[in-house]
Formats: structure tokens, sequence, C-alpha cells
């Protein structure tokens, strides 16, 4: 469930009280040091009810005349705060916006390559986007919160499909005798997993360092819901892996959470991802038994030609060829895995 505007401009409330700051303050500061706006958003933890004592104020600013040419962030301090604000112009938001809007009904697919080109094809970058749907205005409105069903589902499908990504990489990792670096794999998928589910139910925040304490207040309410249980009790071998405990292959559990969490937010869609190739990679002998394939990086195979097309998640490691090189070549931006 979504963070209600009450709560979140009790959020903003509280924040404000605790580091002496108020409305009218800050708007007479923003607009002294960046000049008159539509909108100044207080955006981020404040936001969200996650700030803390180290936590900047962080605003964008909104405001009637265009705006051409790189954004770079004003930084104010306001005794021991540290304030930044960063302005666009209304067509720039409103072209962003109208993108955002159509991609609402879009297919996975192109909602991940459209998440994955955000940035270079617009100023308006996509964690400003993230914030300027959840911002608060100093005048106490959330003029864009409108926008957030099309915006948690822009962020579930790439959720969704790192998490996939990631599921895959663990298996072929663990197939290929990888101890370390399946852990890492496993770290992602799940904390990955825990962001999907959290879009999809509206709950949305482009920073990462948040995954897991959003999961913990959003279990506080939802713990007893069957997807949210199955996720929270990965958790502990996770964590145990990533502590070094030998408890086994994680990629079997995962697997089923993956598939389980796409039975709940995946429109009735399934996890699926096709290998194609980047570009135009050389393949070429180096050793006997070893080639070298030359993408964006070098990765090292065996002779073994990679899979092409769907990867069958339902018989995962068996039909991918050889799981080892797969992952190289992956690692190496030889290859790329989007959904089908």
């Amino acid at each position: 469930m979504a963070i209600t505007p009450e709560t979140r401009l009790r959020h903003v409330d509280t924040f404000l009280a605790s580091r002496g700051l108020t409305l009218d303050g800050l708007e007479s500061l923003l607009t002294g040091r960046t000049g008159p706006a539509r909108h100044f958003l207080l955006t981020s933890s404040p936001v969200h009810g996650l700030a803390n004592a180290t936590s900047d104020v962080d605003f964008i600013r909104i405001q009637p005349e265009p705006m051409a040419g790189a954004r770079m962030a004003t930084q104010l301090f306001e005794g021991p705060n540290h304030l930044e604000a960063i302005s666009f112009a209304e067509e720039e938001a409103a072209a962003a916006l109208a993108d955002l809007r159509a991609l609402a009904d879009a297919d996975p697919r192109r909602s991940v390559l459209a998440y994955r080109r955000w940035d270079k094809q617009h100023e308006l970058r996509r964690k400003y986007l993230e914030r300027m749907v959840n911002g608060v205005s100093l005048d106490r409105t959330l003029p864009y919160l409108d926008h957030l069903p099309e915006l948690a589902r822009l962020w579930k499908w790439s959720s969704l499909h790192t998490a996939t990504e990631q599921v895959l990489f663990l298996s072929l990792a663990e197939t290929a005798g990888e101890r370390r670096g399946r852990v890492g794999y496993a770290v992602n998928a799940l904390l990955h997993l825990m962001d999907a589910v959290l879009s999809h139910h509206l709950d949305v925040y482009s920073n990462r360092k948040w995954f897991l304490l959003r999961w913990t207040r959003f279990c506080e309410q939802h713990g007893t819901e069957p997807v949210v249980a199955a996720v929270d009790a990965l958790r502990t071998p996770v964590s145990e892996a990533l502590a070094g405990k030998d408890g086994g292959p994680l990629a079997p559990a995962l697997t089923a959470l993956l598939t389980e969490v796409y039975a709940a937010a995946g429109e009735g869609h399934t996890p699926t991802l096709a290998v194609e190739p980047v570009g135009e990679p050389v393949r070429q002998r180096f050793l006997p038994g070893a080639d070298m394939l030359l993408g964006a990086s070098t990765a090292f195979l065996g002779q073994d030609p990679l899979p092409t097309g769907e990867i069958p998640f339902a018989d995962l490691p068996e039909g991918v060829g050889a799981p080892a090189d797969l992952l190289r070549a992956a690692r190496a931006g030889a290859v790329t895995l989007l959904p089908v």
C-alpha cells in the first residue's frame, strides 16, 4: 500500500522539526539563493520517513521558464543542515511525465528497455523522476503524486527483471562451482525481489540503501501475506551464506521464490529471459579447448556454442549449455538478457 499523502506530510513535519527548519523559512532561503519557482519539492528520505541524523535535505526546483544543458545541484547550508537543490523546467517535467504515462501499459520488455535508456534520453534522470513524483512541495501539496502508479509499474518491471537476471546468474555460478560470487547474486536477487513487491504496492524509492529498511517496515503491515512471508523467509539462509556458513545451494529456493513473486506481481507473465548478442562479438581461438570472446570486454570460454533465445527457467541450469561460459559472456558484456 502506498504511503498516504497525510503520512508523507507527517513525515516531513517531523523531519523539519527535528532539524529546526520550517516550510516558510526554507521557501525564503531557496527563493533567495536559486530564484522563484513553481514548486520547491522536498524529496528523498524525509518524505518516506526514513531520514536519520546524517540525511541531507534534498529539493527539486521546478521553474516555469525553459532550461537547457546539463544540471548541477546547488549546495546550501542552513545552520548544521546541508541542503541540495536541482532545477528543471516545467516543460521538462511535463515531457518526462508524458513519456512515463505512455509506458503505463507497456509489456515487461518495453518497460525494461525504457528504464535502461531513460537517463540517456531525459535530462530529468530516473532518480529525479522518482523524487519528483514522490516529492512534497513547500506549499504542502503533492503535485505529481497522481503519477505514482505509472512510476511503480516501471520500477516493478525493472526490479523483477534484475531479480530474474540475478537468479539465473546464481544458478549458473553454483553449477560452475563458484563459492563467493554466488552469494552476491543471491543477495541481489533477494533485495530486488523485495523492491519488486514494494513497487507492486506503490512503495517506490530509487535509493538502494533503503531496500531492507523499507522491507522491514512493510512486513510490519503485510508480513502475513504468503508472498511477503516467502520473501522474508529467505533472508536467513542468504544472510548465513553471506556470513560464510555453507547451507547448500541457494538457487533452487530463489528460483521458486522468483516464480512465486511473479505469480503475485507479474500480471500473468512468468520469469523469462532471452539471450541476445551485444553488437557483433568476435570469437577467436585462444588455446586448445578455449576461446576468447571479444565484446565490451574479453571473456575466456570453452568451445561450446552460447545459447541463444529463451532461457528455460523450469529446468535450470540444464538448458543453457555450458553455464560458466554464459556467465562469463554476460559479465564481459558480450550478451544481454531481456524479458521475452
